[in-house]
């Protein structure tokens, strides 16, 4: 029995999976999300707080003050918006000054 739940789960899972894929292809294509690498809410409010701060940057920890996210969380989620150029980083000693860097979204 338990196998059985097992895998209707797994299936359900996986059609999930597939749903929000197709669903993400049809935002790009109709170009409803302009931030490329974004791929959950928190990065979208990350990115947020970042244009709120465009000029002068924040450090990772007062961006995860910020955010109300650990660290850890907020250095996850930047990397993946680094790669694909929403936001640019300097180093400073130990310490990185994250900037928001896509000028065309309002």
């Amino acid at each position: 029995m338990k196998t059985a739940t097992a895998s209707a789960n797994s299936d359900s899972h996986r059609n999930f999976g597939a749903a929000i894929v197709s669903v993400k292809a049809l935002m790009a294509a109709m170009d409803i999300n302009k931030f490329s690498g974004v791929s959950v809410p928190e990065q979208e409010h990350i990115l947020s707080v970042l244009k709120e701060h465009e000029s002068e940057g924040l450090l990772t920890r007062e961006l995860a003050d910020k955010c109300e996210m650990s660290i850890y969380r907020v250095r996850h989620l930047l990397l993946p918006l680094e790669k694909y150029g929403q936001v640019a980083r300097i180093k400073i000693g130990k310490h990185h000054k994250w900037y928001f860097c896509n000028k065309h979204i309002d």
